[in-house]
């Protein structure tokens, strides 16, 4: 239940405005929401960490989505809990695998949509990701998260956004 009111709150601190967003499933260590900005359906799936090592004294929850607008493309999304470092992207890694995120405040992207893609493919293929991200005042936050349940999740997600149509 504290996993999924941190989300609910995050989620809406998240976007501009104040949105409902409907649980519509949950596998292991993901849930599946769906929500509605103006005329447009957004559904997503959320994660928390596992595990949070670093050097930092306090910060926000951390948290990792993979969001679908409109059943268009879909988007990752990371936050460590704290104002990024502009000058230092935020790694994510799949054992040896490594990508590069691009921090905007207290979010970070992939560069673009086949990065999106290739690290979905890999959220597909590991049991675990790791979020390392830099504060702007140095700080470092090492996030692990469980991929378990991540491929149901994200079957899910495309079903409820293409039944949206």
């Amino acid at each position: 239940m504290k996993f999924l009111l941190i989300l609910i709150n995050l989620f809406s601190l998240s976007f501009s405005q104040a949105y409902s967003q409907e649980l519509q499933a949950r596998f292991q260590d993901w849930s599946v929401f769906k929500t509605e900005r103006g005329d447009k359906v957004v559904c997503y799936i959320a994660s928390t960490p596992i595990k949070s090592e670093g050097n930092f004294d306090k910060r926000g929850e951390p948290f990792f989505l993979v969001t679908n607008v409109d059943n268009d493309a879909d988007e990752i999304s990371a936050s460590s809990g704290f104002i990024y470092n502009k000058n230092s992207n935020v790694e994510l890694t799949f054992g040896i695998k490594k990508y590069y995120l691009f921090p905007y405040k207290t979010v970070a992207w992939a560069n673009d949509k086949n990065d999106d893609s290739d690290i979905i493919k890999e959220m597909q293929n590991n049991a675990e990701m790791i979020v390392n991200g830099v504060a702007r005042d140095g700080k470092i936050a090492i996030d692990t998260y469980s991929l378990i349940g991540f491929v149901h999740s994200y079957k899910k997600v495309k079903e409820i956004c293409q039944n949206i149509r």
